[in-house]
């Protein structure tokens, strides 16, 4: 029998196809869900050349959230910040946050390889999850309630595969966007950069330097273990034949002490600011590169597809387990568009700094950044990476009742702080992992005598969410039927945007807040958890 008309039929809940970062992830957040997954990547192996070099704190706090975030914390450089240089190479503008309200440092340096390997051997030991290199997607046949997906694997064997849902996290090139019809909408830019990563680096600055020079913008990065990566931008005619090792090393040396190093990798890209016009078709969705394209210049390329797996795990964990609530599917795009779009214009306005079109330009940004210094907000807002967009749903899984305050509407549709918190023990530990990973509830409060006042209350929402207490530093934790722990830092007290003391907000999976209810209105709590079966998954 030719090998090409065997055919192998495996059948799973879900179907990833692509072996990059935002579908290992996927797979992960799934595979602590229990949901059976088989994965699909048409290499050989995951990647063995970097790609992505940063990872965010809201990456990390969706790694926690199945346990694998220490394990890639081994291998990564954490809190590098950015300075920028003007024309002449005098310092301009400092970038050096370092608050973690997520848990997690804002900015971190990482190498793909090592972080994909890392994540694929979490994925190894998991008996729900099914992986499978050298498999090529043919087609899918992609109907309401479920997805035939065919692939051909090295030898020729074709293989159909049935799953209630199947996720494309394939890359910018992605066969499955192709396949279900959606169009990429946006800019490709003219510019080409030079992008090149070397071994054992000389120049052991632990942050970015970006050289805003119109005549070479460049940027050189930190990354663990020695390695650093540079990036040029190409003049014209330049991107458009082979570049010399001599030409390159020539490039590396202009801007530091690495021009003899050792070079990993030097790719010429050419940047793209995309979004895709849907990503959900029937029970096909697309995630990652697949749907959205960004330039590199805020680092957020890697990040936004963790972001929209972080969305779209919960859900379609609870779309297998709890068919019912399938619809709950709808709000994936929904709530990721406006963010994802806004962080790739910030990727825009970011470049036009980096590369100004000539002296003057060059002046006036440097000059409008040194004037910046003299305005404490204004140099903390850049400073601190405030002017990086937080996640904040509009519309989407989100509750009001009618009764919020000003603080409360701003809080609803952002995500909850991640405060270093103790039990009555004494043990210490990042909030998320007292939370868990389905809806809970969470009551933050000063003094004991508002507790009581809410028990009650919070006895009976027990029933269909996990309830957790939060105190504030200066109170001492007491014994109760639910779990209290201390705000070890004060940092809920300490948020730009105030969390409401003795209220109760309802957090997603992804910790994202719900809904917020003080003690004269929570019988619309009683009432949102008692007519929607979605809170006890």
């Amino acid at each position: 029998m030719n090998a090409f008309q065997i055919i192998v039929k495996k059948n799973f809940d879900v179907i990833i196809v692509g072996m990059g970062p935002s579908g290992l992830v996927l797979a992960g957040l799934l595979a602590n869900y229990g949901i059976k997954v088989g994965i699909f990547e048409r290499n050989k192996s995951t990647v063995k050349e970097p790609r992505a070099v940063s990872i965010d704190d809201e990456s990390l706090r969706v790694l926690q959230s199945f346990s694998l975030h220490q394990a890639v914390l081994k291998n990564v450089s954490q809190n590098y910040g950015s300075h920028y240089y003007d024309a002449k190479g005098k310092l301009f503008l400092k970038v050096e946050p370092n608050s973690c309200e997520n848990g997690f440092f804002k900015r971190n340096a990482f190498d793909q390889p090592t972080f994909e390997s890392t994540l694929r051997k979490h994925l190894e030991g998991k008996k729900n999850i099914d992986i499978n290199f050298s498999h090529t997607l043919i087609s899918i046949k992609n109907e309401t309630n479920r997805v035939i997906a065919n692939f051909k694997d090295s030898k020729g064997i074709k293989k159909s595969i049935l799953g209630r849902y199947l996720v494309g996290c394939d890359g910018g090139q992605s066969t499955v966007r192709d396949l279900i019809g959606v169009v990429m909408r946006g800019s490709t830019f003219s510019q080409k950069w030079l992008v090149v990563d070397i071994y054992n680096t000389k120049n052991f600055f632990r942050h970015t330097q970006v050289y805003c020079n119109p005549k070479r913008p460049s940027i050189t990065l930190p990354g663990p273990n020695d390695i650093r990566r540079y990036e040029f931008k190409l003049n014209d005619g330049e991107g458009s034949k082979k570049l010399s090792e001599d030409f390159t090393r020539k490039l590396i040396a202009s801007v530091g002490v690495d021009g003899q190093a050792k070079i990993r990798r030097s790719q010429v890209y050419q940047f793209h600011a995309l979004i895709g016009s849907d990503w959900k078709k029937k029970s096909v969705f697309i995630a990652g590169d697949a749907a959205h394209l960004s330039p590199p210049f805020a680092g957020q390329g890697m990040n936004s597809g963790i972001r929209d797996v972080g969305n779209l795990g919960w859900k379609l964990a609870l779309a297998v387990k709890m068919p019912q609530s399938s619809n709950i599917l709808e709000t994936y795009f929904l709530e990721r568009k406006e963010h994802c779009w806004a962080l790739i214009n910030l990727a825009i306005r970011m470049g036009k700094i980096m590369m100004p079109k000539n002296s003057l330009y060059s002046f006036f940004n440097s000059s409008f950044f040194r004037l910046m210094k003299l305005n404490k907000t204004l140099l903390s807002y850049m400073s601190q990476m405030k002017y990086r967009p937080k996640p904040k749903l509009k519309t989407g899984l989100i509750f009001f009742h009618g009764k919020e305050t000003r603080d409360d509407k701003k809080l609803i549709g952002t995500l909850f702080p991640q405060p270093l918190v103790q039990d009555r023990a004494g043990i210490l530990s990042n909030l998320d992992e007292v939370l868990g990973n389905k809806f809970s509830l969470v009551c933050y409060i000063k003094n004991h005598e508002t507790y009581i006042s809410l028990e009650k209350h919070l006895n009976n929402f027990s029933k269909t969410c996990k309830v957790v207490i939060v105190l504030n530093q200066s109170c001492m934790i007491f014994p109760s039927r639910h779990e209290v722990v201390r705000d070890f830092n004060n940092l809920l007290e300490k948020m730009e945007t105030r969390v409401p003391e003795n209220s109760v907000l309802l957090l997603r999976p992804d910790k994202l807040v719900s809904a917020i209810y003080e003690k004269n209105n929570l019988h619309y709590l009683s009432n949102l958890l008692n007519n929607n079966e979605i809170f006890s998954f």
